[in-house]
């Protein structure tokens, strides 16, 4: 009976207000990689998000990856089962990536480090903050290098990621950007940016509204994320501490307590509908774990679990 290798990769959301391409975090959200060795060339299947539209053959992210590290993909038959959001700032190119750096890993027995395995993603990423999340899980912050360190924040803190139907590529948002920002405004990002992780590392949720605001980059992408100004209403109030944009948008991150989560998704819900915004909302929990392998033989109990960070 053939083995097969899982790979599950979570959701990420970057930035994280002030912390432009240096803070993330993995989201209860997950792609899961499905490896079968067999006679014959490469197949690939995607199905959930982006069936259609994602490539199924070696041009596929998760395959890519994979040829960083194995020569030929001829032998396996690789099925994505993809559940987060295509082009919505939810990480869906680094759970790819990531995945697929894992699967090589295990099928080619490399040895990568965890070091290893946020080098390769990062050149294929081209920013390390997403899959510094994705290999680690929890929320982590990340430097030049690459490197990351995670950070140890409350277990009560939750979001209620506002996903609208449409989609914002991350050329796109990062074509919105200016060249330079003011001196001043660049320093308070900075202060907000150590104030959040202050904050958050000390377990005081309640206080890290105020550094939640950024200036380099989310007064730039507003206009590309839908319902945005209406959600931000809801700051202060159901529970809400404060908002930021997931990644490059899209999505919407609203921070709260897990106990206010399930209440601030309904009435998230009802204030998107009423500003005319198609979106779903769905509450989150940050990912204690980044991207996790097993191997299994048929039906049977996975033979081998690895953790990755």
């Amino acid at each position: 009976m053939p083995e097969t290798l899982v790979v599950t990769a979570p959701a990420t959301s970057a930035n994280l207000g002030p912390g432009f391409d240096a803070l993330a975090v993995a989201l209860d959200l997950s792609n899961a990689v499905v490896i079968t060795r067999r006679p014959g060339p490469l197949t690939v299947r995607v199905t959930g998000e982006g069936a259609g539209e994602a490539a199924e053959d070696a041009g596929n992210l998760v395959c890519r990856a994979m040829r960083m590290g194995l020569d030929s993909l001829d032998g396996l038959d690789v099925e994505c089962r993809n559940r987060i959001p295509f082009g919505r700032g939810l990480g869906s190119s680094a759970a790819a990536v990531c995945a697929g750096l894992v699967a090589a890993n295990a099928l080619g027995s490399l040895r990568w480090s965890p070091a290893d395995l946020l080098a390769r993603a990062t050149e294929l990423e081209g920013h390390a903050d997403n899959a510094a999340a994705c290999l680690e899980g929890g929320l982590v912050t990340v430097a030049p290098g690459p490197a990351a360190l995670r950070l140890t924040v409350p277990e009560d803190l939750a979001f209620v990621a506002a996903i609208p139907a449409a989609r914002v590529s991350t050329d796109a948002a990062r074509r919105a950007l200016p060249g330079a920002v003011p001196l001043e405004e660049a320093a308070a990002t900075v202060a907000s940016a150590i104030g959040l992780v202050i904050t958050l590392t000390q377990g005081r949720l309640e206080d890290v509204g105020p550094f939640l605001v950024d200036h380099l980059h989310e007064p730039y992408r507003g206009a590309l994320v839908p319902g945005l100004d209406a959600l931000r209403g809801l700051v202060g109030a159901e529970g809400c501490y404060g908002l930021t944009i997931s990644g490059s948008g899209p999505t919407s991150l609203l921070w709260c307590h897990r106990e206010a989560a399930p209440a601030l998704a309904e009435r998230a819900g009802a204030v998107l509908a009423a500003s005319g915004c198609e979106a779903r909302t769905r509450v989150s929990r940050i990912a204690p774990t980044g991207v996790r392998a097993r191997w299994t033989t048929g039906a049977a109990e996975p033979r081998l679990e690895r953790s990755i960070g």
